[in-house]
């Protein structure tokens, strides 16, 4: 399991453009606004006051770049889905998207995140469309497990797998609160980290 030696917030970028530090391997986060994207950040990097936690949805308005270990970045992408906020501000954050999953040249995975106790939306069924379409490596995250019983866990991740077309090996259940899959996704990150150094050697 990766260790976190370090981690620090680095870089807001509005759009996709050379930034200091490019070259390292990157890790995108992806999920609708309020799908508890600055939480995991915070538990799976182990510094609570690393992304700032709001409980109104939309405000990561920004592709945020969090450099870890001096290995890789963490790549928080703006939350989709938020109906409340202006088109021209949806589209805006759609464009962001896009624009860095289509111009990374240094992107080895996509964590999609997806809240466990609610079937996965269309945005969500879109953007794996969208992640297979570009042939982009994701897992999927099930954020939010420790708000049901291991029962209710076993019921929604077959839901998850139909509406996103996965396997259930393929969905690992996150909780922020008590850790809850912290260690297998660290593990994804590890190889993930770990192959793309081989590759670039």
């Amino acid at each position: 399991m990766m260790t976190i030696r370090s981690a620090k917030f680095a870089h807001s970028l509005d759009r996709l453009r050379p930034f200091p530090g490019q070259g390292m391997p990157e890790i995108a986060m992806a999920g609708k606004s309020n799908v508890g994207k600055s939480s995991m950040i915070n538990s799976l990097l182990g510094n609570s006051k690393l992304a700032r936690i709001s409980s109104e949805p939309g405000k990561t308005r920004l592709v945020n770049f969090y450099r870890v270990n001096d290995q890789f970045w963490l790549v928080d992408l703006p939350g989709y889905g938020f109906a409340k906020a202006p088109k021209a501000e949806r589209e805006r954050w759609a464009a962001m998207i896009e624009g860095y999953l289509e111009g990374s040249g240094h992107l080895k995975r996509v964590l999609h995140l997806v809240d466990i106790r609610h079937a996965p939306t269309r945005e969500d069924q879109m953007m794996v469309d969208y992640l297979r379409h570009y042939d982009i490596p994701f897992t999927v995250v099930a954020t939010k497990a420790d708000k049901l019983s291991r029962a209710a866990r076993g019921r929604s991740i077959p839901v998850i797998c139909r509406a996103l077309a996965v396997q259930p090996w393929e969905v690992v259940p996150y909780s922020s609160e008590d850790g809850t899959g912290r260690e297998k996704v660290l593990d994804i990150l590890e190889k993930e980290i770990a192959d793309g150094c081989e590759n670039d050697e």
